[in-house]
């Protein structure tokens, strides 16, 4: 489509080109035109590089002007002076049809690099996903191992409170907090639990008492 867009674009630039070149060839053939004014007409088709015409031999030998890809607009008509209409044609025709070649390439270019730039984000978005994935995984294993530690600490003191009597750990159980008696309690033998909670007498003991059922109701509530 591009390719078709461009040629398309060429031959009206050409007939364009050849209707302006041919119309003051005319007009200086017929004497209308003097050679003034030929010049005239032609830095206003094709531009009037004065830069160029003012700069010294030596330097222009010096500093010879960049090399372009891009035909320049009076080569072609250089080339075509002269030559018959068809002739004129097939010129301009090869000229754009270069330039048509070079914008070709360009826009292959742009799009080879924006694939590279496009695998390169994919790329990038892989290795983030799998840090991602492997840094969850670590902590996942050190959440896991950390478990382990406060399962084997919970254990080994919960053994310790089962085996201490119903008033001593009654006693402990009074330092801690409401949540971690609840852990505690909910780990034992219900008898053995209601045998501790017994052992809260005192009006401040049995306030602590009805706090901490409540709390073991609520978690019952939520686990079912």
């Amino acid at each position: 489509m591009i390719k078709k867009l461009i040629s398309l674009v060429s031959i009206v630039l050409a007939l364009n080109l050849l209707l302006a070149v041919g119309g003051v060839g005319y007009l200086a053939f017929s004497g209308k035109l003097d050679k003034d004014k030929v010049q005239e007409i032609r830095k206003i088709i094709i531009g009037d590089d004065a830069s160029a015409t003012t700069q010294p031999t030596t330097q222009a030998a010096q500093e010879p002007p960049p090399v372009t890809p891009m035909l320049r607009l009076d080569d072609v008509l250089a080339k075509a002076a002269g030559r018959p209409p068809a002739d004129r044609v097939e010129i301009v025709q090869s000229a754009y049809d270069a330039k048509s070649a070079v914008l070709e390439r360009r826009l292959r270019e742009i799009e080879d690099q924006k694939r590279q730039l496009e695998q390169a984000k994919a790329d990038y978005d892989a290795q983030r996903k799998k840090l991602l994935a492997e840094t969850d995984a670590l902590k996942k294993q050190q959440d896991e191992q950390t478990k382990l530690v406060d399962d084997k600490g919970f254990q080994d003191t919960l053994a310790l409170y089962q085996s201490m009597p119903a008033k001593r750990t009654k006693e402990i159980f009074k330092t801690l907090p409401d949540e971690t008696v609840v852990r505690y309690l909910q780990a034992m033998e219900p008898r053995q639990a209601g045998s501790i909670l017994k052992e809260f007498k005192t009006p401040e003991e049995t306030s602590q008492a009805q706090a901490i059922l409540e709390k073991m109701r609520q978690a019952n509530a939520k686990a079912e």
